[in-house]
């Protein structure tokens, strides 16, 4: 049971957080998006975690929250991935992040032989987008316990 709330708790996330990036594409939606996407990476924890307990693991809620968010991550990074291309088109072909940091910043990577405005190109936006697909893993995992462990608690 525990496997099967693990797959559905993270499509069930990963549906919800794609539509969620999908709707971050949008420039002015994109700070609304992220905060969404935790929502989202916590509500496929819950599911799976709520799967898990309803299927006779009573002490599997949060393993199976932690693993569904770990999923519902990972399936919405690859998502944005695939996303990056379009939000660089539609930042009219410049990084706009890039171009914010400080010059501190930039100054440290260029020290390390490292110039990062040489990465501002469609190739780039996937490069940072990947980079940040394995933080979201972190994060999105810690979500998915904290929803797998409501779901044990609301059980108890």
């Amino acid at each position: 049971m525990i496997a099967r709330g693990i797959l559905r708790g993270g499509l069930a996330g990963a549906i919800v957080a794609a539509a969620f990036s999908i709707l971050g594409v949008i420039p002015i939606c994109g700070f609304v998006a992220l905060p969404l996407r935790f929502g989202a990476w916590t509500f496929g924890g819950y599911v799976g975690g709520r799967i898990a307990v309803k299927g006779g693991a009573s002490t599997g809620g949060v393993a199976a929250g932690a693993g569904a968010g770990v999923i519902a991550g990972l399936l919405d990074g690859i998502v944005n991935i695939g996303l990056a291309p379009v939000r660089y088109a539609l930042a009219g072909g410049a990084i706009s992040s890039l171009h914010l940091l400080p010059q501190g910043i930039l100054q440290i990577f260029a020290g390390w032989g490292i110039d990062l405005l040489a990465m501002d190109t469609v190739g780039g936006s996937i490069f940072f987008a990947t980079l940040l697909c394995g933080i979201t893993w972190v994060i999105s995992g810690a979500l998915g316990t904290l929803g797998g462990g409501i779901a044990q608690a609301l059980n108890d």
